[in-house]
């Protein structure tokens, strides 16, 4: 059972998704129910969608510019859309308040379909997927939808068809208290200098249906038992782990973050 308040998210927005036309006989277009309407399959090759793109780029801004990290349009096109693609919810321009409407620039005359969410996810060679990009409009709704970026990727992940997930994440994301929710993580690496910010962390997760549907069933997920307490801010403990992980070791987060003291710290158990 889905919680009432994922349940209203998806009474009050319109899923969507953006791909190469091509990959969409992949999709699951009635993802935990909840139907995508052929208006609202998306090329990302296609004229008519140019406004769309726009509005797309405008989100990641809102989400990411403020952390020195927005996408280029292109890395969009070349990197998610047609690869894998890009799916999340949106509302009718009509429906959005003064500040949404300011910080996507949308004309008055735009009628439209604005995403308000996305999840970007990119297949990789062996059959698994990359998760690139969860993101939300909430902190400039007129009505903040708690919950809208779970119940995004949750339904993200069925449209994909993912089993299994890989992602690269700052210990410091508060994005990972979704991805949490969702799922324990194998930690595949903990201090990563190939990423422009290095206390980047790189995981591995399994998503059955059935475990996206207690996710969404208004139950948190609490830690597990745990062998450490990886501090968020530490760097020089996210390298000892790493240094453990080349030497042959395997760990995972075994449950959400937890808060104390004003710090935050994430549960680890040797696999």
């Amino acid at each position: 059972m889905i919680a009432k308040k994922y349940q209203d998210i998806l009474s009050k927005a319109e899923l969507y998704v953006l791909s190469y036309p091509g990959n969409f006989e992949c999709m699951n277009f009635k993802p935990m129910g909840f139907e995508i309407k052929e208006e609202n399959r998306l090329s990302c090759m296609s004229l008519k969608n140019e406004r769309f793109y726009d509005l797309l780029h405008s989100l990641d801004s809102l989400a990411f510019g403020p952390e020195g990290m927005p996408m280029d349009k292109w890395v969009f096109y070349d990197c998610g859309e047609m690869p894998g693609g890009v799916v999340g919810l949106g509302v009718r321009a009509k429906d959005l308040g003064e500040e949404a409407l300011k910080e996507y620039k949308i004309d008055a005359d735009y009628e439209g379909l604005v995403p308000i969410s996305m999840y970007i996810a990119i297949p990789m060679a062996n059959g698994e997927w990359f998760g690139h990009n969860l993101s939300s409009a909430n902190r400039v709704l007129k009505e903040a939808m708690p919950g809208l970026g779970l119940v995004t990727k949750a339904l993200a992940l069925q449209v994909f068809q993912i089993p299994t997930m890989l992602g690269a994440t700052q210990w410091d994301s508060k994005a990972l208290e979704i991805h949490l929710q969702l799922s324990d993580m194998e930690l595949l690496s903990t201090y990563t200098p190939a990423h422009s910010y290095k206390n980047t962390m790189t995981y591995k997760s399994h998503y059955p249906l059935a475990g996206l549907e207690e996710a969404l069933s208004g139950t948190k997920r609490e830690a597990k038992d745990w062998d450490y307490l990886h501090p968020a801010e530490d760097e020089a403990f996210s390298r000892k782990i790493q240094e453990r992980i080349e030497a042959g070791e395997r760990f995972k987060i075994v449950g959400r973050p937890i808060h104390k003291e004003g710090e935050t710290f994430y549960p680890i158990k040797k696999i």
